[in-house]
């Protein structure tokens, strides 16, 4: 016998024992088995290369990939050895008797040789490789299950990959990275690795696995338990077992867990229970959060918790490394599942120490959302919401936006938790729900010391604070803007970074303040709050900003602001289509500041549709400061066409029904009741009217007296509002229209010089925004004097039809009153006619039916009927021709 032979170890001389034969065999596939073409073209590319390392958790389906990979080699020809190492097995005895008993049986002569010294192992790895390198057709050497953990055994294996020529190629199969060059190997493209993401059975893979065990389950629930079992094969085919056995497997996905049953078991054998004692505590102190990161494991586990963490991931313990995260590592969730129950079992004490620790450090890293889930699993409210009182986050409660949950765990505290910051939370989550009750309830529950002096104690009385100011914004309170400015008052006490890091807060104070000082007709000051208000850059913030940008887009329409108007409006409807706001309804605000731009430019059609849109709003319906202003809008669109009665009607309808109209919306109600007094030839009845609202007269209150006066022919009470209009009109509105009075007043003294001087100012202002309805409602003599003036018509050819685009004007009166035969002054009529009326006589002049007066004018048939006979009865005639030379002899139109 040689020395070679002597050295041979006795499991070589019975390797034809049957039960020794079973290592070098190819493992036959599971009974049910999902082929899966996708990795067998990566394992026919590792077939290229000298190595291939499959490693992964236990039940990952290693060996019958692989198993099925090495039949389908065989059967095409390929020459492929197996060999199946047990947990007994001592590296040092059974490696390379084994490896050469797998070749042998492949007709490889491998030769014998010692290895029990550094030279004797040199010598038979020379000789091995040598005798690889002569072959002439490539062989594969599968090592299932052989974990290479010592530099001797990694330096042996390294030899043959790099001295066998491209003929050897070997697949490890392992549970635990072998300690391998693989770095190395990869820069030179000597390696292809499978791991436990590429192991895992994808939606369509399970989909087949289960259909396999004749189970069925729909598409949603598929995708469920895929979801759940992460791919694990193991999982999967305990799943299966689980499901099969229940009487409803939809239902019973959901159920999964890996706390019981033989998921549990195997997770305890393959997994747990192999980990040394310091390896299982750091396991169940950091399973009680989802996402390990640097850091918090260590606050968890202790300083040395991310090293073990990683080399725990490099063992395929279920413990998987987030690839975009380094450092960031999270456990499957049947493996957390099971950690969490036996957390539970041993030390519920401890378990509920490790949460509200996790609680502490997320909250001090600004992460509030799992700050606040990991106190409210285990019942810590008080702390909970100290959290969200502390971070100022009251307001993305207040909000209702819950995309990272965090109002879906404060909605499980019971109402028994005593505490200011808890009762503010629950009376934030009852005004989110619209529960005004409730809400006031939990506030009174909120109170805290009079003086507060710690930092938690100010953010709990900010907060409550700012409940009361959306509630009492909410409500219509006239209370409101002095609670707001006493939320932000105790907002501007806190940290400033935390203010700007929740800009929520002070947006929703300074909306609901904004919505307040608009009721009360305090537009400069409104501005200034929707406009912070609307600029707030807040999640769940959408809905505020859609509704700011829209009342800032009504101050402007009533002021006569309308290019700004239009642009805001604009911006509250694309907003509202980014935030898919727009399945409620068009933005209500914003299209009845719309509709007013429409109506200003006197685009009646373009005006109606608007208010179309706007009456679909549900803001509008809601709101009484909407309701309202929609109705002051459908007035005017209304008397613009003549329908005075109905305007009249809805106008007393709204002022009597509708709730909440005081303030601005009362005084637009008001003013435009009164316009139409004046417009049908009632101006005593329209300063009555004006008289009844009480407040000093303002701008535009100011303007309807004057238009009154006007319509009186009291020219003193004209001069008298003029005064007021001009000294207080700071709005484009209210400035053009106080100088179209005024050129009236100046014409009615003869002053065409100053008139036009006015008139050029008014047209100066208006024309950029398109201004025109003010022009529409002026005086037949500035309308005359507009388009007989040579400079005055060719600066006013933007206003269309309002002047002379597509009639004739009527040129300015004669002051002079008419004489009879013998040279006495003839009373011209017994009441003085409108200004409407006047148009209407004109345009009779000029031998225009019934139907085209109304055309030009823009209003309904029946309302020219109503001039013409109001004509007649005035001019004391009964015929149309007869009424034009009547007028003619009055110099109420030119010969």
């Amino acid at each position: 016998m040689t020395s070679d032979q002597s050295a041979q170890p006795t499991s070589e001389e019975s390797a034809d024992d049957p039960l020794l034969a079973v290592r070098f065999a190819v493992p036959s596939p599971p009974q049910v088995y999902v082929e899966r073409p996708r990795l067998m073209h990566r394992l026919d590319q590792g077939a290229e290369a000298p190595l291939t390392l499959v490693s992964a958790p236990a039940g990952s389906g290693k060996t019958a990939l692989v198993a099925a990979w090495a039949a389908q080699r065989r059967a095409a020809g390929h020459s492929t050895a197996w060999v199946t190492f047990e947990e007994h097995d001592v590296p040092s005895t059974v490696f390379w008797p084994h490896v050469r008993e797998a070749l042998r049986r492949l007709d490889v002569d491998a030769p014998y040789g010692r290895y029990d010294t550094p030279e004797a192992r040199a010598e038979m790895l020379s000789r091995l490789a040598g005798v690889l390198d002569r072959r002439t057709t490539p062989l594969t050497l599968v090592l299932d299950g052989y974990e290479i953990a010592t530099a001797e055994e990694s330096g042996d294996v390294d030899f043959l990959l790099r001295h066998s020529g491209r003929h050897l190629h070997v697949m490890i199969l392992t549970r635990v990275d072998p300690v391998l060059p693989l770095h190395r190997y990869r820069l030179a493209d000597m390696v292809v690795e499978l791991r436990m993401a590429d192991l895992a059975l994808d939606e369509q893979e399970t989909s087949r696995l289960v259909q396999l065990t004749g189970i069925e389950l729909s598409d949603s629930s598929i995708a469920a338990l895929a979801r759940r079992t992460r791919g694990w094969a193991a999982g999967l085919r305990f799943a299966c077992m689980t499901l099969d056995r229940s009487d409803d497997p939809e239902g019973a996905v959901a159920q999964l867990a890996g706390d019981t049953g033989n998921i549990a078991e195997y997770l305890m054998a393959e997994m747990l229970q192999r980990q040394p004692s310091d390896v299982r505590s750091l396991l169940l102190r950091t399973s009680v959060v989802d996402v390990l990161q640097p850091g918090l494991a260590e606050e968890l586990a202790g300083r040395s918790a991310s090293r073990k963490l990683a080399a725990l991931a490099g063992r395929n313990v279920l413990v998987e490394p987030l690839a975009d995260r380094p450092g960031w590592y999270r456990y499957h969730p049947f493996l957390r599942d099971l950690l969490r129950a036996e957390l539970a079992l041993e030390s519920p004490t401890r378990r509920r120490r490790l949460h509200r620790k996790a609680g502490a450090w997320y909250a001090r890293r600004g992460f509030l959302a799992s700050a606040v889930s990991a106190a409210a699993t285990v019942g810590a409210w008080a702390d909970a919401s100290a959290y969200v009182v502390d971070e100022l986050a009251i307001g993305e409660v207040l909000l209702g936006h819950d995309a990272s949950g965090l109002t879906h765990e404060l909605r499980k505290m019971p109402a028994t938790v005593r505490d200011p910051a808890a009762a503010v939370v629950r009376a934030a989550l009852a005004l989110a729900d619209q529960d005004m009750e409730r809400c006031a309830v939990e506030l009174e529950g909120s109170g805290g010391p009079d003086a507060p002096e710690s930092e938690h104690d100010r953010a709990v009385q900010a907060s409550a604070n700012v409940v009361r100011s959306v509630r009492s914004s909410l409500l219509g309170d006239p209370h409101t803007i002095t609670l707001a400015d006493q939320a932000q008052l105790a907002l501007t006490s806190l940290e400033r970074e935390k203010r700007v890091r929740r800009p929520a807060l002070t947006g929703l104070v300074q909306a609901g303040k904004g919505r307040a000082l608009l009721q009360d007709g305090e537009l400069a000051e409104a501005r200034i709050a929707l406009t912070t208000a609307a600029g707030t850059q807040a999640r769940g913030f959408d809905a505020m900003t859609v509704s700011c940008l829209g009342y800032l887009a009504l101050i402007d329409s009533h002021q006569g602001e309308l290019r700004r108007a239009d642009d805001l409006a604009s911006q509250s409807a694309a907003q509202a289509e980014r935030a898919g706001l727009l399945l409620d309804g068009p933005p209500g605000a914003a299209e009845v500041a719309r509709t007013w731009v429409e109506i200003e430019r006197c685009d009646l059609r373009a005006g109606s549709e608007r208010l179309k849109e706007a009456l679909r709003s549900h803001a509008v319906s809601d709101e009484p400061l909407l309701q309202a202003l929609s109705a002051v809008a459908q007035a005017r669109i209304l008397r613009a066409r003549g329908e005075l009665d109905e305007a009249a009607l809805l106008l007393e309808g709204v002022s009597h029904d509708a709730p909440g109209t005081a303030g601005w919306p009362q005084l637009l109600l008001q003013t435009e009741a009164a316009t139409l007094r004046i417009v049908v030839g009632e101006p005593d009845v329209a300063l009555r009217m004006m008289e009844q609202l009480g407040a000093p007269a303002g701008a535009v209150s100011s303007l309807v007296i004057c238009r009154a006066h006007l319509e009186r022919a009291d020219w003193p009470g004209v001069e008298e509002s003029l005064s007021t209009i001009l000294v207080e009109g700071a709005t484009l509105r209210t400035i053009v229209g106080g100088s179209l009075i005024e050129a009236a007043l100046l014409l009615h003294r003869g002053q065409s010089g100053p008139a036009k001087v006015s008139l050029k100012r008014a047209l100066r202002l208006a024309a950029p925004e398109g201004l025109r309805m003010p022009f529409r409602e002026s005086s037949t003599a500035v309308l005359q004097f507009l388009q007989t003036d040579a400079e005055l018509a060719d600066r006013s050819i933007w206003l269309g039809s309002v002047v002379g685009a597509r009639r004739k004007v009527l040129p300015l009166p004669r002051t002079r009153p008419a004489r009879s035969g013998d040279g006495a002054e003839v009373e011209p009529f017994i009441e003085p006619l409108t200004a409407k009326e006047t148009e209407v006589l004109g345009h009779l002049s000029e031998l225009l039916s019934t139907e085209e007066i109304a055309a030009v004018m823009f209003v309904s048939v029946n309302t020219v009927r109503t001039h013409i006979r109001s004509i007649l009865r005035k001019l004391a005639v009964s015929r149309r021709n007869e009424a034009v030379r009547r007028a003619r002899a009055l110099s109420l139109i030119p010969v």
